[in-house]
């Protein structure tokens, strides 16, 4: 080793020594190294220190990178050549490459793969600091937790599924979980750019439902999406392309001239729904869909969730267990079953029988359908409990849950009408039985035979529910003069 190298590697000792910031090991194991340097020098030679000996690096640069070599070699040796300080690694290379500029092929290959194993990598996530409650109803919806994910990152979502399956529902109650506003763009054939983007009216400039949703943060529930226009949806496409949280400081252009291009708000998203994804022809029982571009679909891609029925919901709707039973029935074993491609089971309720029979294209049990015969049924409890009380002045004309039946049979033509009595077993008169049973278990058996009468998964809210039956109304109880 020549003196020059050996006053070169001394002065990088000296150098690690001296730094206030040095760990303590690191600082030991330097001075031992300058002890043996000086050591191993000629007598007459051995007096180098910073201040007697501020030599200029050779044209090669190999004084300089000699001396980051033992100053990194020394570091890693310290600590048996892994878990060196990363502070004090990337200190040392920016004092070095602040006095010249080392390539990195000039550095020994030890080096290099400590360099790289102390890299640090940097990732901007998203700031979730929104605490979330989601009540057990809520948890039952499906697919719930991936489309509040999606609607957290900016992703489009889109709901599919049947008619009064609950798309809309769970869109608006996504909304309320997160505290947005919501606003709805009722899509059909007819609905105007205006109406999206905003335009001139007999009122004056006025604001579309997509502008005020990006600029306000709303949720915009795009309602039956596939009956937009194709030509109408494409003004859509920009809005829809920088929804997305990785998108930033993403603006759009109102139609107004006067605005400039508006800045998305960070609360915006857009979820969409139909009952078809929007390349398909329209299926049995549904009308007026269209075909959507691409383009369009494309924004969803990746957030398409299927909203199908959920037991919970289906038990919470219906509420009492006789009204499951008929409207329900065995639906979801059997659509699970006929998943799974199992042996199917014998159909019991209105719902799996339609499914059963292919009878979807005229009716079907949504929630809706469910809510109906539940306003029905409460309607004559009301009236029984009138009555119990002394009330002689209630009438039993009105709404009831057989009148509820009759009307929701016009949907079928006669001889599907007849399959369905049959094969539900529901007549008229078993109809007429069930709900006298159920009113009178109620009526005669109180608190517990309200909690007696409701499905198994709602007697935990039975308390609640019977504290609400107080606001139940009749249209003037039909007093009868």
């Amino acid at each position: 080793m020549t003196q020059q190298e050996i006053n070169s590697k001394i002065e990088a000792m000296e150098r690690i020594i001296s730094n206030p910031s040095t760990p303590e090991n690191i600082r030991l194991n330097a001075q031992s190294k300058l002890d043996e340097l000086r050591a191993s020098a000629p007598q007459e030679e051995v007096v180098v220190t910073k201040k007697a000996k501020k030599e200029k690096p050779t044209t090669d640069g190999s004084s300089t990178i000699d001396a980051m070599l033992t100053t990194l070699r020394a570091m890693m040796l310290s600590n048996q050549g892994g878990g060196v300080d990363s502070y004090e690694v990337r200190k040392m290379i920016e004092e070095f490459l602040t006095t010249r500029k080392i390539n990195l092929d000039e550095l020994d290959k030890s080096v290099l793969d400590e360099i790289r194993k102390n890299q640090i990598v940097v990732l901007s996530l998203p700031k979730y600091d929104l605490q979330i409650t989601v009540d057990k109803g809520t948890s039952m919806i499906p697919n719930i937790y991936s489309i509040l994910d999606d609607v957290l990152a900016g992703n489009n979502v889109y709901l599919i599924g049947e008619a009064g399956g609950g798309k809309t529902f769970t869109a608006e109650r996504v909304a309320e979980i997160l505290n947005r506003d919501f606003m709805v763009l009722n899509c059909s054939q007819y609905t105007s750019p205006t109406e999206i983007l905003g335009g001139q009216t007999i009122e004056g400039y006025k604001d579309g439902k997509l502008i005020v949703s990006w600029r306000d943060g709303k949720i915009l529930i795009l309602d039956e999406m596939p009956k937009l226009d194709p030509n109408t949806a494409g003004l859509l496409n920009d809005a829809l392309a920088k929804s997305s949280k990785t998108r930033q400081n993403a603006k759009i252009n109102s139609t107004n001239p006067s605005e400039p291009p508006i800045p998305r708000n960070e609360n915006f998203a857009v979820i969409g729904t139909g009952n078809v994804y929007p390349n398909k022809p329209n299926p049995a029982g549904y009308v007026g869909n269209n075909q959507q571009d691409l383009s369009l679909l494309d924004r969803f891609s990746g957030s398409v969730y299927f909203v199908d029925y959920s037991q919970y919901i289906d038990e919470e709707s219906c509420r009492y267990k006789f009204l499951y039973d008929m409207l329900v029935g065995n639906y979801h074993e059997y659509i699970k079953a006929k998943r799974d491609g199992n042996t199917l089971p014998t159909p019991r309720g209105l719902r799996t029988i339609i499914e059963a029979n292919n009878m979807k294209n005229m009716a079907l049990v949504s929630y809706r359908t469910i809510i109906a015969f539940r306003v029905g049924f409460e309607i004559e409890l009301v009236r029984a409990l009138a009555r119990k009380q002394g009330d002689t002045g209630v009438s039993d004309k009105g709404k009831t849950v057989l009148s509820t039946f009759e009307s929701y049979l016009v949907a079928f033509g006669d001889d599907a009408k007849q399959t369905l009595i049959r094969e539900s077993g529901y007549t008229y008169d078993k109809i007429s039985e069930v709900t006298k049973n159920a009113i009178d278990l109620i009526v005669n058996g109180g608190e517990n035979g309200f909690v007696n009468s409701l499905t198994p998964m709602i007697k935990e809210t039975a308390s609640k529910i019977y504290s609400e039956s107080t606001n139940w109304l009749i249209a003037d109880k039909y007093i009868v003069s």
